[in-house]
């Protein structure tokens, strides 16, 4: 029995492109330099606080997550950035002590 994979070679929608493109630059800071990759230690979800919606959030040890190249808070907080596919992401407030970080991919 063959398989066609003729379906793989259909070119991206053009929307579908953009929004990749978008995406894309969410994971690089201003200066165009890549987002070093962390996860959260542990394998529980926890609730951090966002400063873009100002609240605790819950979140997944297992998501993506980026650290923002800010200056750590007062209390060795880390930003800590999550894209999602519809919003423009969310960033978190993480201790060091929680983060893993996993470098450069």
């Amino acid at each position: 029995m063959a398989v066609e994979n003729d379906d793989f070679s259909v070119p991206l929608d053009p929307d579908a492109e953009t929004l990749a493109y978008k995406m894309q630059q969410f994971l690089k800071s201003k200066e165009g330099f890549l987002l070093q990759l962390v996860k959260i230690k542990g394998n529980k979800q926890t609730y951090y606080w966002s400063i873009t919606h100002k609240q605790f959030s819950l979140v997944h040890t297992n998501s993506e997550l980026y650290i923002v190249p800010w200056e750590p808070t007062e209390k060795g907080e880390y930003y800590i950035y999550c894209p999602s596919t519809f919003l423009q992401g969310n960033i978190f407030l993480v201790p060091k002590e929680e983060i893993i970080f996993m470098g450069f991919n």
